[in-house]
Protein backbone atom coordinates (compact mmCIF):
# COMPACT_ATOMS: atom_id res chain seq x y z
CA UNK A 1 0.00 0.00 0.00
CA UNK A 2 1.21 3.45 -0.77
CA UNK A 3 1.32 6.37 1.59
CA UNK A 4 -1.65 7.97 -0.21
CA UNK A 5 -3.83 4.92 0.39
CA UNK A 6 -2.78 4.62 4.02
CA UNK A 7 -3.39 8.34 4.47
CA UNK A 8 -6.88 8.02 2.96
CA UNK A 9 -7.68 5.06 5.21
CA UNK A 10 -6.48 6.91 8.29
CA UNK A 11 -8.43 10.03 7.34
CA UNK A 12 -11.71 8.20 6.71
CA UNK A 13 -11.45 5.69 9.57
CA UNK A 14 -12.70 8.14 12.25
CA UNK A 15 -15.69 9.07 10.08
CA UNK A 16 -16.56 5.43 9.51
CA UNK A 17 -16.24 4.72 13.25
CA UNK A 18 -18.45 7.71 14.08
CA UNK A 19 -21.07 6.55 11.60
CA UNK A 20 -20.99 2.99 12.92
CA UNK A 21 -21.21 4.24 16.51
CA UNK A 22 -24.22 6.40 15.68
CA UNK A 23 -25.87 3.48 13.91
CA UNK A 24 -25.34 1.20 16.92
CA UNK A 25 -26.68 3.93 19.24
CA UNK A 26 -29.81 4.35 17.10
CA UNK A 27 -30.42 0.61 17.06
CA UNK A 28 -29.99 0.38 20.85
CA UNK A 29 -32.39 3.27 21.40
CA UNK A 30 -34.89 1.66 19.08
CA UNK A 31 -34.62 -1.64 20.96
CA UNK A 32 -35.11 0.15 24.31
CA UNK A 33 -38.33 1.71 23.05
CA UNK A 34 -39.57 -1.58 21.64
CA UNK A 35 -38.74 -3.50 24.82
CA UNK A 36 -40.71 -1.20 27.16
CA UNK A 37 -43.46 -2.99 28.98
CA UNK A 38 -46.83 -2.40 27.46
CA UNK A 39 -49.78 -1.76 29.76
CA UNK A 40 -53.28 -2.54 28.62
CA UNK A 41 -55.36 0.63 28.77
CA UNK A 42 -58.56 0.31 30.75
CA UNK A 43 -60.30 3.53 29.75
CA UNK A 44 -60.97 5.31 26.49
CA UNK A 45 -58.59 8.02 27.62
CA UNK A 46 -55.92 5.40 28.28
CA UNK A 47 -56.55 3.90 24.87
CA UNK A 48 -56.19 7.32 23.23
CA UNK A 49 -52.88 7.85 25.07
CA UNK A 50 -51.72 4.40 23.99
CA UNK A 51 -52.59 5.14 20.36
CA UNK A 52 -50.71 8.44 20.59
CA UNK A 53 -47.78 6.60 22.15
CA UNK A 54 -47.85 4.08 19.31
CA UNK A 55 -47.89 6.91 16.73
CA UNK A 56 -44.91 8.50 18.49
CA UNK A 57 -43.05 5.18 18.42
CA UNK A 58 -43.81 4.74 14.72
CA UNK A 59 -42.58 8.27 14.02
CA UNK A 60 -39.43 7.63 16.07
CA UNK A 61 -38.93 4.34 14.23
CA UNK A 62 -39.31 6.06 10.87
CA UNK A 63 -36.83 8.76 11.88
CA UNK A 64 -34.44 6.08 13.10
CA UNK A 65 -34.79 4.22 9.80
CA UNK A 66 -34.02 7.42 7.87
CA UNK A 67 -30.97 8.11 10.04
CA UNK A 68 -29.73 4.56 9.50
CA UNK A 69 -30.20 4.89 5.75
CA UNK A 70 -28.29 8.18 5.74
CA UNK A 71 -25.47 6.64 7.76
CA UNK A 72 -25.29 3.63 5.46
CA UNK A 73 -25.23 5.90 2.41
CA UNK A 74 -22.43 7.96 3.99
CA UNK A 75 -20.43 4.81 4.77
CA UNK A 76 -20.96 3.59 1.20
CA UNK A 77 -19.79 6.95 -0.17
CA UNK A 78 -16.68 6.80 2.02
CA UNK A 79 -16.00 3.24 0.86
CA UNK A 80 -16.35 4.39 -2.75
CA UNK A 81 -13.82 7.17 -2.16
CA UNK A 82 -11.46 4.71 -0.53
CA UNK A 83 -11.84 2.27 -3.44
CA UNK A 84 -11.15 4.98 -6.02
CA UNK A 85 -8.09 6.09 -4.07
CA UNK A 86 -6.90 2.49 -4.00
CA UNK A 87 -7.39 2.20 -7.78
CA UNK A 88 -5.38 5.38 -8.34
CA UNK A 89 -2.64 4.03 -6.12
CA UNK A 90 -2.64 0.76 -8.08
CA UNK A 91 -2.30 2.66 -11.36
CA UNK A 92 0.56 4.72 -9.97
CA UNK A 93 2.26 1.57 -8.72
CA UNK A 94 1.91 -0.03 -12.16
CA UNK A 95 3.37 3.10 -13.79
CA UNK A 96 6.28 3.21 -11.35
CA UNK A 97 6.92 -0.51 -11.89
CA UNK A 98 6.98 0.03 -15.67
CA UNK A 99 9.39 2.95 -15.34
CA UNK A 100 11.57 0.88 -13.02
CA UNK A 101 11.63 -2.01 -15.52
CA UNK A 102 12.60 0.35 -18.36
CA UNK A 103 15.33 1.89 -16.20
CA UNK A 104 16.63 -1.57 -15.30
CA UNK A 105 16.71 -2.60 -18.97
CA UNK A 106 18.52 0.62 -19.84
CA UNK A 107 21.08 0.04 -17.07
CA UNK A 108 21.64 -3.54 -18.23
CA UNK A 109 22.10 -2.42 -21.86
CA UNK A 110 24.56 0.29 -20.82
CA UNK A 111 26.42 -2.12 -18.55
CA UNK A 112 26.61 -4.67 -21.35
CA UNK A 113 27.99 -2.00 -23.74
CA UNK A 114 30.57 -0.86 -21.22
CA UNK A 115 31.78 -4.36 -20.40
CA UNK A 116 31.67 -5.98 -23.84
CA UNK A 117 32.30 -3.18 -26.33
Amino acid sequence: MSLGTINTILNTAPLILQGATRLVKLIKERNKIENMEESIPVTLEGLAREIEHIHDRIDASNESDLEQIKLIEELARQNELLASSLKKTGRRLTLITGILCLALILVLVLLFRILFV
